[in-house]
């Protein structure tokens, strides 16, 4: 369950290697929440709801994590250009690789909307609540821990390949969409 997040973790650190710790807590906490959240909502919700929602979540989180992607991209080249501009005019260039709020709930949502149907798929095997929400717990807890250790590793990295730091995470992100691309396309087979 945690994996998304951690690979989106890492991105994050390598793209803002310069990142605090409280920051690298707010992004592990949210991804860690999202993983307890969305399979809560979709035990509570179950089944009944399930079999409308369930062919739109890999594409929903396929197509967010590829806008993710390419805006990194996109950024990575005009930072590119920014820096060559600069260079050509004998200037220090300053960029601006942060990971904004804006970001960090669009990957929070894109890393968590399959845990949903992992919500869905327990309501006939975990009928107690409390087992139900012991599951998602540990699932929160080990998406935080693992995410909050990527982003320290992203971070670490960052410093030495921070002028391809835009694109190594929009790769990341492009990768993660063809992940839940192929997990629509199979869904369908």
């Amino acid at each position: 369950m945690a994996a998304d997040a951690m690979c989106t973790g890492a991105s994050d650190g390598i793209k803002e290697h310069k990142i605090k710790i409280t920051k690298c807590i707010i992004i592990a906490l949210c991804f860690g929440f999202a993983q307890f959240l969305m399979p809560v909502i979709g035990y509570f919700v179950g089944f009944a709801v399930y079999d409308y929602i369930a062919p739109y979540i890999p594409w929903i989180a396929f197509a967010v994590m590829l806008l993710l992607g390419l805006k990194s991209i996109f950024d990575g080249i005009k930072e590119y250009k920014e820096r060559k501009r600069a260079t050509a005019e004998g200037e220090v260039c300053k960029t601006d690789d942060t990971v904004k709020p804006l970001e960090i709930f669009l990957q929070t949502i894109a890393t968590s909307i399959d845990a949903l149907s992992v919500g869905f798929s327990l309501v006939g095997l975990v009928p107690a609540i409390f087992d139900a929400m012991m599951v998602f717990m540990t699932i929160g807890i080990v998406t935080f821990l693992l995410s909050f250790l990527t982003i320290l590793f992203g971070k670490k990295i960052g410093i030495y390949i921070e002028k391809f730091a835009p694109f190594i995470s929009g790769l990341i992100f492009i990768g993660l969409s063809i992940r839940f691309l192929v997990d629509a396309i199979t869904a369908i087979l």
